[in-house]
């Protein structure tokens, strides 16, 4: 797969928020999507979702570039998640919009790299998984 989502978890009380669910379903929804053709390119995104706790939180706001590894043409992206967001019923929109983001900004940087980078497949892909849900809610 070309798109990855993972998600740091500072605390295991964390586990049963709105956020989590909302991360782990949309895993889901992806896994089911690996033999979508944009899924089967490179280069990768992997996107971390950071959430905060009492103890730890990201020392940034938004998005930000981790690394990029040009042996695997993976791209590392982090998400800083704000606390409101934990508990919101609108979690799950929250990362979709934040993945909608990070799909932007690797095009940015792999335009400055000179690497060929399906933006608009990517795009595609992540918006079909918001038409899945509120067809399902229909």
């Amino acid at each position: 797969m070309t798109i990855h989502i993972a998600c740091m978890m500072p605390d295991r009380a964390l586990e049963d928020s709105a956020i989590a669910r909302s991360i782990t379903s949309i895993a889901i929804e992806l896994a089911g999507l690996r033999e979508h053709p944009v899924q089967k390119r490179v280069p990768v995104l992997d996107l971390a979702f950071l959430l905060p706790s009492r103890q730890e939180k990201a020392d940034f706001d938004g998005l930000r570039l981790h690394s990029f590894d040009a042996a695997s043409q993976t791209l590392r992206i982090e998400s800083a998640i704000p606390e409101k967001m934990m508990t919101s019923s609108h979690a799950e929109r929250f990362l979709i919009a934040v993945m909608l983001d990070a799909v932007d900004a690797a095009a940015e940087f792999f335009i400055e790299q000179l690497i060929l980078f399906d933006a608009a497949g990517h795009l595609a892909l992540i918006e079909s998984l918001t038409n899945k849900k509120q067809y399902a809610m229909n």
